[in-house]
Formats: structure tokens, sequence, C-alpha cells
């Protein structure tokens, strides 16, 4: 033994040799494997995402009826800057003819204009309040009841200016809230029954039973607080008690209706539609000209049946008076005056507000400039009044051919990310093996997506589509699917829409026939998740023997330390005796 192996770098050289040694001999084998485990486990991954993109694209075509892609359809205008129309999947094709005659219009009712610093007729604080009465579409109305609290410090002198006092009715139609208020009752109920709360369209049964007026108010209270978008409460007032209803949502109207028994009646409470003023209204303040005031009020939608139908004061001298728009049910027409006050009035006339037009020659009215109850599944939007010498706007409404090839080229694109990547990982090129090579999963996947791509359909005709070829798709055993003639397959789409549908989407048709063989291959039990799983274990196992190994090389290699230590102490203590020896004889 060389004693300079007994040197300690001698002792550390050769330690660090042998656990390179043994790791090259033992762990090296078992890297090798864990790389090319992880390596397939990441193909695995890959490939299973590519799986789920193709089965993604192969659902969309495989829906039907009402859902199905192939019921796609278009609507086309002649001259969009006049009309404009939509369609959705379903619609009913055909050609129309549409010539507008009026738009739809927002009722819109001002005031007459008020010196902005001019000291107005209230002199007192209070609470001021007026109703609107709104359409509400269906022939019907709503009712919005409007509060204005004035305080001292919104008076100056006792006066209060008409510029501060249209912002309070503004802001007071902006906060407010639809609300019941009942009369006050007190004693016993002796009646039982139900009600229906209305909420936007939506009922709910509220019912009571006989008892005293508080224990039967906490029950509708209760019932009612359960239901989303809508409060209750009870007031007691000198031993009287109430019901208030609040709506949450100001567009959603309240009412209270259908009562079976007598509660509603003695409670005083009427069937109305109840809404938040903002919920059908908006208001605005403007100046016509430097330091005027004027006021504005418009129905949040166009139309007739949405037209304001009542604005009054709820008592005499109210703040609607002093604008002159305490109208109650009187539809003047507003008049500007150049010299003078202004006549408050409404700007449109009532037979203005809906629009007018020809529909295949027929005269038409609707509420709004947006139509889409005329041709079953296409909205038309209304752009402008036709000059005299505008031609009628056609309107063609079919099969959206666009939208239906894009969804067939995302699952052409989806097929081949898939199929390139299978072939590009599972050849050899240049003795460089792909890591699929000789994978069997591979191969089968492989000869799915090949023998899908380019044989016909079983049990479908010959005279029929029954393959993509026939729809102008080609394949390629290098690079997939390819549409090699897209006129033919926009012809087949248009002229052949029923065949193309079934081709994709019946039962035994392409996507439901692929979608079902690639299908086992993904998903939690599918085949790739299984060899997932098994080269996770196995990957767990070479780990952990990798751990081991190396636990017994290093115990190994400080066994050999120690023995090798003690060598050299002994190595030392001869060399030392030798030398005392040599000087003794010396």
């Amino acid at each position: 033994m060389p004693i300079d192996l007994l040197t300690t770098s001698g002792i550390n050289s050769f330690i660090n040799s042998y656990i390179q040694t043994e790791k090259s001999k033992r762990i090296t084998p078992l890297k090798t494997k864990q790389t090319k485990y992880n390596n397939l486990s990441s193909a695995y991954s890959s490939l299973l995402s590519n799986i789920d993109k193709l089965k993604g694209s192969l659902s969309t075509l495989k829906l039907r009826d009402s859902s199905s892609i192939f019921k796609a359809k278009k609507a086309e205008s002649s001259n969009t800057n006049l009309i404009s129309a939509t369609a959705v999947s379903g619609a009913d094709e055909g050609t129309f003819t549409i010539r507008t005659n009026q738009l739809a219009k927002n009722d819109t009712l001002l005031s007459i204009d008020r010196n902005s610093n001019s000291a107005s007729a209230i002199t007192s604080s209070g609470t001021y309040s007026f109703t609107i009465k709104t359409g509400d579409g269906s022939g019907s109305f709503y009712i919005s009841k409007v509060s204005v609290t004035l305080v001292e410090s919104d008076f100056t002198n006792g006066n209060i200016s008409y510029s501060a006092l249209a912002d309070k009715i503004k802001s007071a139609i902006k906060d407010d809230k639809a609300e019941i208020t009942s009369g006050s009752v007190s004693g016993y109920f002796a009646s039982s029954g139900s009600f229906k709360l209305n909420l936007g369209g939506t009922e709910t049964e509220i019912t009571y039973s006989e008892g005293n007026y508080e224990d039967v108010i906490d029950s509708v209270v209760s019932q009612i607080n359960n239901i989303s978008g809508v409060t209750a409460e009870k007031i007691v007032v000198n031993g009287n008690v109430q019901l208030k209803i609040t709506a949450v949502n100001s567009s959603k109207y309240i009412q209270l209706k259908d009562d079976t028994g007598t509660l509603l009646t003695q409670l005083g409470v009427s069937s109305n539609k109840e809404i938040a003023a903002s919920g059908s209204i908006s208001a605005s303040t403007f100046s016509p000209v430097v330091g005027s005031t004027q006021f504005s009020i418009s129905s949040k939608n166009t139309g007739y049946n949405f037209r304001i139908m009542e604005i009054s004061d709820d008592s005499p001298n109210g703040l609607l008076n002093e604008f002159g728009i305490n109208l109650g049910t009187t539809r003047q027409a507003f008049v500007q005056n150049e010299n003078g006050e202004d006549t408050a009035g409404f700007v449109h006339s009532e037979s203005s507000l809906n629009a007018k037009f020809l529909f295949n020659g027929i005269e038409i009215q609707r509420d709004s400039n947006t139509i889409s109850d005329l041709v079953n599944g296409v909205t038309i939007n209304l752009k402008s009044v036709f000059n005299n010498t505008d031609p009628d706007v056609v309107i063609s409404v079919g099969t959206d051919v666009t939208s239906i090839k894009s969804k067939i080229e995302s699952f052409i694109n989806s097929f081949n990310e898939l199929y390139s990547y299978l072939r590009k990982n599972s050849s050899s090129v240049s003795g460089q093996r792909g890591v699929l090579f000789g994978d069997s999963t591979t191969s089968s996947l492989l000869n799915i997506l090949g023998s899908s791509a380019y044989q016909p359909l079983t049990g479908f005709s010959s005279n029929v589509i029954n393959s993509l070829s026939k729809l102008g798709i080609t394949f390629d055993v290098n690079n997939g699917l390819t549409i090699s003639d897209s006129s033919q397959l926009e012809s087949a789409i248009l002229s052949r829409t029923s065949e193309v549908e079934l081709f994709f989407n019946d039962t035994n048709g392409f996507a439901e026939t692929l979608y079902s063989k690639v299908n086992s291959y993904s998903g939690a039990n599918g085949y790739l998740q299984q060899a997932i799983s098994r080269i996770s274990s196995n990957l767990t196992q070479l780990n952990d023997s990798v751990s081991r190994i190396e636990s017994q090389i290093n115990k190994r290699a400080e066994v050999l330390r120690s023995q090798y230590q003690k060598l050299q102490t002994q190595l030392a203590e001869l060399l030392s005796s030798q030398s005392l020896f040599t000087n003794y004889l010396g």
C-alpha cells in the first residue's frame, strides 16, 4: 500500500473515488431510468392535453337539436347605416324588406326655465312629495312616490334658489326606492288567507292566519325577508303597527296582489306596481342660457307603452309646481319662448313615441328601435329614418357558413396538433428515437386518427356525405387533415346543411364516433392516466432505491474512512518509533 494513501488528502481522494465509482455503477443506471420515466410521463401529459383539445372541438361538433352549431344563422342587411340585423341559432330563414318612417323616442318632459339664483316660492323646511305614473311596457303602469326633504340649512335668509331646488328634486328621483307602506292598524285580525308578492315579475305566495295584527305582520315580515331582493319591516307608532316593504334593486317593481282574504284591504294596500323613480325615469338639470335653470324628466325606455302618464304634487304648492310640471294627466306640449318664460310640457306627442316602419309592406309599430319579436331568432336594429330616395333595406337570414366552417377548422387544427405530436414523438430519425417510439398506446391512437380521417362512416349510404373527403377535407399521412377544397366545404354547408350536420353529430356520426374512441385514452381512468400512474409508482420505487443505495454507499465510505484513519494513526506511531530508534543508534 503506498504511504501517500494514508495521508489526509490521500484518504479523502480514495473515499471520493470510491463514492463516485459506486454511484456510477449502482445509481447512474437508476438515474437513467428516472430520466426515461420522467420524459415518458411528460410526453403522456402533453398527449393528454392534445387529446382534450380534440375532444373539446369534437364536443362542439356533436351537439344536437337546438344546440347544434349547424343551426347557426346569419342576418345580412343591404344597408347597415339604416338598419342592421343579427340572428341566433335556429332563426327562421328568409328575406324581408324594411323601411323606417319614424324612430322610437324617450318621452321627455321639460320644465319652464327659471333664474338660477332667484328665490323660489318654497320658504319652509319639511318633506314634499310627488307621484309619477309611467307605462310599464305591457299596457299597465308603474307608480313612483318621491319624497324630497328640505332642511333649514337648505335655505338662506328663508329662501331656497331654483337651482338648489332643482338639484334637490333630481337627487330625490335618483335616490328613490320602491316602497309599499300600509296604513296603521291595531287589535285582532279575524281572517286567514294568502297574497302574492310580485317582485319584477317573480311571484311569491305569502300566507297569514288570524291573530293580533302585530303577530300577523311579524309572520308576513319574516316570510318576505326570506325573498332575495326585497326587505320588510314592522313599524310601531303609538301602539299601532304598519307593514313597510322595500325593493332593493331600483329597476324592479314590487306589487301585492291576489289576496284570498282581507289583510291587504285592512292594511289599505293597493295592487299597484310600485317602482323606484330611477327605475322608470331619469332627471337632469341644465342651463339653456347662462344664469338659468331648467329641469327635464325622460322615460328610461322608448315608446308609447313606457310614456309618462301622470306627474303630480301630492299637496298644493309643491315642488313640481315651482317648475310648471305639476301637470297631472294633462299632456300639454312644451313651447320655447325666446323672449319670455317657456311653457312647460312634453317634447313629443304620444303618436311620435313609437318606432313606425314598413315590414314587407305592412305598417308596424314598436316601442323600441331594437325589435326581436317580429321574426323568430332575428333582432332588427332601426338606425335612421329613410329619406324618400332611399330604397327599402333588404334583410336576408340564412345559414352562417363562416361560423360553421370555423368550428370545423378548429377541429382540424386540434386533430393535426394531436396527430403531429404523435408522429413526431413516435418516429426514429437519423438514429434519434422519439420518446414514444415503440409505444403501443401511441401506435393505436395513430391508427384510430388515420382510419377515422379517410374511411367512410359505417351505416351511411354512399349517396350522402359519409366521409371528410366529400367535404373537401383530405388526409395526408405526414401532415394530417387539410381543407383541400374550401369552396366544396362551403357549398356543402350552405346547400346540404342537414347532411353535413348528420355526418358530424348523428349518434353514429363522425364526431360522436371519434370522440368515443379517443375518450378511452383520457380522463381519470383512461389508458394514459393509468400509464402515468404506473410511471409515478415506478419513479417512487426508483427514488427509494436511489436514496437507499446512496445511504449504503455513504455508510460504507465512512467505514472505509475510519479504517484508513486508524491505519494513518498507526503509521504515524510507527514512523515516530523508527525516528527514535534511528537517533538512538546514531
